[in-house]
């Protein structure tokens, strides 16, 4: 994951900013890094992925990004402790909430109609 941010951006969203730090600095002392990257202008913000080509487009003024394996999941906003805990798989407890866990399939209702595969008979 890389985080990109702006002076502007922080001051901006300086609450929400604090709480990202904070994450990140629990995320080092749990052995997870992620790639924090303070753009001064456009061209700080490297690659081939989504973030590049909207700063390209856009400008830094879109500023903060988050971007997972070169997919934008944050844009104009820092992103989430959940989204933290639940791309990065961090452990339960390091963050101020835990990763979300889909239920097993198996453990997954079945649906409330079953069809036989055939065609319904028409009515009269």
């Amino acid at each position: 994951m890389i985080i990109y941010d702006s002076e502007k951006a922080r001051k901006k969203n300086a609450s929400d900013s604090k709480r990202l730090m904070k994450s990140l600095d629990q995320l080092k002392k749990a052995g997870i890094n992620v790639e924090y990257v303070d753009c001064k202008s456009a061209s700080d913000v490297k690659g081939d992925g989504e973030a590049f080509e909207l700063v390209s487009d856009k400008g830094i003024g879109v500023l903060p990004l988050a971007e997972y394996e070169g997919a934008l999941i944050a844009e104009g906003h820092y992103v989430s402790d959940q989204d933290l805990a639940d791309f990065l798989d961090v452990p339960n407890g390091v963050l101020s909430v835990d990763k979300s866990k889909l239920p097993p399939l198996y453990e997954t209702p079945a649906p409330d109609c079953v069809s036989d595969g055939l065609e319904p008979r028409k009515q009269n």
